[in-house]
């Protein structure tokens, strides 16, 4: 892809903490409770995100993240930088449900800065400062100790700034809480909407130490269109080529989008199919695919079979966008997220709808280049079928594996560029000087990418200048090729350096 003639400023490539291999580095944008808004934060561990992000979407995607690397295989999970949006859709609360004969009536108060699911128990009846509950903020997965329920009129706190006033039934108040009532209440907290999620997005400008970006929440087309743009600008006006994973709009999302309901699930993957299939991009990876999640992972619910045997479903249905970043960052550019060998899902047991005509649909969301999953005959688990780009049909790029690598040679033919073009000494049109500046970026690349047992690519060439315009214009432009081992076609592009003012 050609790249314009610009004027750049260049920050270190280098990553500020040592035994991390940058190319394995990407950004995370996501939805959470706390930390500051469009903020860059380093983030080496789950427990060190909880402590600044609290709770919510990112969260919930960097607890996969990290499950997700096979220490047995030699995977080291590798550190990330993550920006949660400004949360600018208001949090609501579910219509609280009841299980039980107590005759208490409700209300809600508060504006949700969380997500909870709330249950109060019953675990003593009678009027409200006679009876007993017990909490739980999790969907009754773990409670809290008993306590005395307030009096009429009074709140129980439910969390995130949201609480609950009972009060007593004026005919029988010994009746408003039996004993065994339940109380639930879905508390959805504030969302992002596009506009905050693209400004959170467009922080990692000039963020040299990522390599791509997951944007956490589905998108559509349009929406997709605007974050190429961004990445467009990165590429040709900063020296920064990066990729996007992209999460396809979900069967709700999609839904709310078509505004009607879908027959099937048929419906749903052809209206899938429909919305991206004009939208191309050599930047831009949409996974158009859902796992159910097991927290924690497989290994330790006891393995695949005890998985998938269990007559009550364990985990949840996610996109499958959080497992492929994990899978491209356990591995060298040159290696696809989707080698069998090494790249099963730790945490995902089966495919979303894969009964209901995924498997029928699946095929054709592949040949559009989306990113899907699917399962094997003789593996157990679920895989990445391929990691594909959202490309056109002549692009080079068809696959992550090729931008990564071509992201990566770019990366080191400009830094080993600048620093000669900021020097003070006048570098002319096919001059000695040219020439140095090739050996040294051809030298750089050969050290990093064509090393012997461990290459990224069989070969390379670099031509500067090849206009011989540089001593007028001070833009140094270069045409790059890399060779990839058994493919007869090289991947070419071109692009240029600028001297910075």
């Amino acid at each position: 892809m050609p790249t314009a003639s610009v004027t750049t400023t260049h920050q270190s490539g280098g990553l500020t903490f040592s035994d991390v291999i940058p190319d394995r580095v990407h950004g995370k944008v996501g939805v959470a409770e706390t930390g500051e808004v469009n903020k860059i934060y380093y983030i080496q561990n789950l427990k060190q995100a909880e402590n600044i992000f609290g709770r919510g979407q990112l969260i919930d995607s960097l607890k996969q993240y990290f499950e997700e690397f096979d220490e047995e295989l030699g995977q080291k999970p590798v550190p990330l930088l993550c920006v949660r949006p400004d949360n600018d859709i208001p949090g609501i609360v579910a219509t609280p449900t009841l299980e039980g004969s107590g005759l208490a009536t409700i209300a809600i108060n508060g504006s949700p800065s969380g997500s909870r699911s709330v249950k109060i128990k019953i675990t003593k009846a009678g009027a409200g400062g006679i009876a007993e509950y017990r909490k739980s903020v999790d969907g009754g997965l773990s409670y809290g100790a008993p306590l005395v329920t307030p009096v009429s009129g009074a709140s129980i706190n439910l969390d995130v700034g949201v609480s609950a006033t009972f009060t007593d039934d004026v005919t029988s108040p010994e009746q408003t809480f039996a004993l065994g009532d339940v109380w639930s209440f879905e508390i959805s907290g504030p969302a992002a909407s596009n506009s905050s999620r693209l400004a959170a997005f467009e922080a990692f400008k000039q963020e040299y130490r990522v390599y791509w970006i997951h944007l956490l929440g589905g998108v559509d087309r349009n929406f997709a269109v605007s974050l190429d743009s961004v990445l467009q600008v990165m590429e040709t006006e900063l020296n920064q080529p990066i990729f996007a994973v992209l999460e396809g709009m979900s069967f709700d999302e999609a839904e709310a989008k078509k505004g009607s309901d879908f027959a099937d699930i048929a419906e749903y993957l052809q209206y899938i199919a429909d919305e991206y299939d004009p939208f191309f991009s050599d930047r831009v990876c949409i996974v158009a695919s859902e796992g159910r999640y097991i927290p924690g992972g497989i290994a330790n619910a006891g393995g695949y079979e005890v998985v998938l045997a269990s007559e009550i479903p364990l985990g949840e249905w996610r996109n499958a966008a959080t497992l492929l970043t994990a899978k491209i960052a356990s591995g060298a550019p040159n290696v696809s997220a989707a080698y069998v060998r090494e790249k099963r899902s730790l945490t995902m047991s089966e495919i979303r709808y894969w009964k209901e005509g995924y498997q029928d649909y699946m095929d054709l969301l592949h040949d559009m280049r989306l990113t899907v999953l699917k399962e094997y005959n003789d593996y157990d688990g679920i895989f990445i079928a391929r990691d594909r780009m959202k490309s056109g049909p002549d692009s080079d790029f068809v696959e992550i594996p090729e931008r990564r690598r071509a992201d990566k040679m770019h990366r080191i033919v400009y830094r080993e560029s600048l620093q000669f073009l900021n020097q003070d000494t006048n570098i002319g049109s096919g001059s000695g000087g040219i020439k140095y500046i090739q050996a040294v970026a051809d030298a750089a690349v050969s050290s990093s990418m064509e090393v012997s047992g461990r290459q990224e690519i069989s070969k390379h060439e670099i031509i500067f200048d090849p206009d011989k315009d540089f001593s007028q214009t001070k833009i140094l432009k270069a045409k790059l090729k890399m060779f990839i081992a058994g493919r007869i076609k090289a991947i070419e592009w071109t692009t240029s350096f600028a001297v910075t003012q």
